[in-house]
């Protein structure tokens, strides 16, 4: 008879480790797993109060998995090494058995949850989890009954040792599969890391910014393939070139280049440019003519501002576009061409569609690869290398030798630029030409002269013309850069707008009745403003000291903001200063010479020029100029 139990119970051991080895094998989550573990151990097995603790990195056990304990139990479930029952099972490497845990010094129940200590007799049985000879933990269980354990724990203790191996094992597995996982995340980041440092060239584009990089990067990546690409920006950024780029980088680069501009030509002619048309198809049509897509098969077909056509020509471009066939204007014959499409547009094409102007099914046909170029004020790192390359070009082109000062390029890199790097490249090019001794300063630029119209196109796109209407994103300069002096609104102290009107009382907190020099165009009516002030007007040709040119003989007939820099002479300063003194505020001494009042502002704002002309009432290129004139050293902090 107890050789049949005997049996019995081994079977029932050999399923338990057969069920066991089954579970450790099933899922990648070991807390789980090992939770199951316990779970079947318990039912099949009558062991109450199973627990596994595994050792950290810090060589502290930590209690993972738990059969009846809450989970603030576990969280209290934190022994060392030698410490209570389950410390030293880690400690010595060999299984432990108490016969009753009331009566065992060791146990320290940290756990707090044994309060039927007293009630009952609770045996404990654990052995260590080991792997690779090491112990890496310690797997428990609890024995409980009335007046003892009558079992065998011989048994019980070599059960959980098979068991304890297994979970060593997987444990095993389980750190190292985490170990290589880390590894591997690590070496991806750092390629990662690597493939970002990757210089991507393209020819003639000029950039070092990391957002450009990405562009560049992308370019490299899409060139290979015969995929439509839609690239979107800003007018100016340079998507032609982004275009002209990938197709050089393609296997096509020894077939044609074909671009067209679809806002540049009626729909009529537009159809006849991309299509052909056949003799007699209109009037004038005297011989047959290809099209663009003739022209530029196997190669590449540039469509700028394609979200200018037309509704209804843009489903005729729909059918070249997905089937690659077409029929010239007045033919009927069906012309197969192999061209990669590449478009362009700085229209929100996802708006155009909710609003019905753009099909929805040619944005889905060319939006397949698509490549945002930023604007230039998202950009400011590559300004100095585009207004350096913009300079060696305007050398090239003349045979002269200009030279960038550092101060035009600090005031360079502080510019909205609404025009991006066509803006900029005609802003160093009209320096370039004005400027004297061959160095472009900061005085030379057009934003120093209060000559700079692309200032004022920014102001209109950043002030709200309407009530409830939508301030553009851009509204505000980026890197912190002031708006350049036709975009700044007037002081918020004064009731006048005017600066720079000799002897105007507004300066000090007064009131002026003078017309206003830095209102918007469109709030001053037509002639207000000297001709070069007029919205739509160029300012005309002015030579220097022209008869034509406004008198500095009497500096109150004008606003200092329109005075020529021929015109300024030194006298001309002098009196400007001069008829100041005796205007100030009450914060302001009595001087007895210009020279005095401008020493005067500069400390008093730190020796910073623009703060100095708002407080004397001049422009910053006026201070300049006064500055040298008496022959006062600037100092720097």
């Amino acid at each position: 008879m107890a050789g049949a139990t005997r049996q019995n119970q081994s079977s029932v051991e050999l399923f338990a480790i057969y069920e066991v080895s089954k579970i450790l094998s099933s899922s990648l989550d070991l807390q789980q797993t090992l939770r199951e573990v316990l779970r079947l151990l318990s039912y099949h097995l009558q062991m109450q109060r199973g627990r596994i603790c595994l050792l950290t990195d810090d060589s502290t056990l930590k209690l993972i998995a738990a059969l009846g304990m809450s989970h603030e139990e576990m969280e209290r479930g934190q022994y060392r090494a030698g410490e209570g029952i389950v410390g030293r099972i880690v400690k010595t490497g060999m299984p432990a058995v108490v016969p009753n845990l009331a009566d065992e010094p060791l146990f320290l129940n940290r756990t707090g949850g044994r309060h039927d200590i007293a009630e009952v007799v609770i045996s404990l049985v654990g052995v260590p989890i080991k792997a690779a000879g090491e112990c890496i933990g310690v797997m428990t269980i609890d024995r409980i009954s009335d007046d003892g354990y009558t079992g065998n724990f011989d048994s019980d203790v070599r059960l959980l040792t098979m068991v304890a191996n297994l979970i060593g094992q997987t444990v095993r597995l389980h750190r190292t599969v985490a170990e290589e996982r880390r590894f591997m995340m690590r070496e991806k980041f750092r390629l990662q890391k690597e493939v970002s440092k990757v210089d991507y060239q393209v020819d003639n584009v000029v950039c070092s910014s990391k957002r450009m990089q990405e562009v560049l990067a992308q370019v490299h990546r899409v060139a290979p393939f015969r995929s439509t690409v839609l690239i979107r920006g800003e007018s100016g950024t340079g998507k032609e070139l982004i275009a002209r780029a990938i197709h050089m980088l393609s296997s096509r680069k020894e077939q044609p280049f074909i671009r067209i501009n679809c806002a540049a030509l009626p729909e009529s002619l537009l159809e006849s440019e991309l299509f052909g048309h056949e003799r007699g198809a209109f009037t004038g049509a005297n011989r047959d003519h290809k099209g663009r897509f003739e022209l530029a098969t196997g190669g590449t077909l540039f469509l700028d501002e394609i979200g200018d056509i037309s509704p209804s020509f843009q489903a005729k471009l729909l059918r070249v576009l997905q089937e690659q066939e077409f029929e010239r204007v007045g033919g009927t014959k069906t012309i197969k061409t192999d061209v990669r499409i590449i478009t362009a547009t700085n229209v929100n094409l996802e708006e155009a569609v909710a609003q019905g102007k753009f099909r929805a099914d040619l944005y889905y046909r060319i939006n397949v690869v698509t490549i945002f170029l930023p604007p230039l004020r998202e950009r400011s790192d590559d300004i100095p290398l585009l207004a350096s390359h913009f300079v060696q070009k305007f050398n090239r082109d003349n045979g002269l030798n200009v030279a960038l000062h550092d101060d035009a390029l600090d005031i360079l890199k502080k510019c909205p630029w609404p025009g991006n790097v066509r803006e900029l490249e005609n802003c160093i090019e009209r320096a370039a030409t004005l400027c004297r001794d061959g160095v472009i300063w900061d005085l030379d630029l057009s934003c120093q002269m209060n000559l700079c119209y692309s200032s004022t196109l920014w102001h209109h796109r950043t002030i709200t013309p309407t009530a409830g209407a939508a301030v553009p994103s851009y509204a505000t300069p980026p890197n912190g850069g002031a708006m350049p002096p036709m975009a700044q609104a007037a002081p918020a102290r004064s009731s006048c707008n005017t600066v720079g009107v000799p002897g105007c009382s507004a300066a000090n907190g007064g009131s002026c009745a003078a017309a206003p020099a830095t209102m918007l165009p469109s709030a001053i009516p037509q002639g207000a403003l000297p001709p070069m002030a007029q919205p739509g007007r160029l300012p005309p040709p002015m030579p220097p000291h022209s008869p034509q040119s406004p008198s500095m003989g009497n500096p109150s007939a004008q606003t200092d903001a329109f005075i020529s820099a021929d015109a300024l002479n030194e006298a001309a300063v002098g009196e400007l200063l001069g008829m100041r003194i005796g205007n100030g505020g009450p914060d302001e001494p009595e001087f007895t010479t210009p020279r005095d009042r401008l020493l005067w502002a500069m400390e008093r704002t730190g020796w910073v020029q623009a703060k100095a002309g708002r407080l004397l009432g001049l422009t910053t290129r006026q201070v300049s100029y006064a500055l040298r004139k008496y022959n006062i050293e600037i100092k720097r902090f």
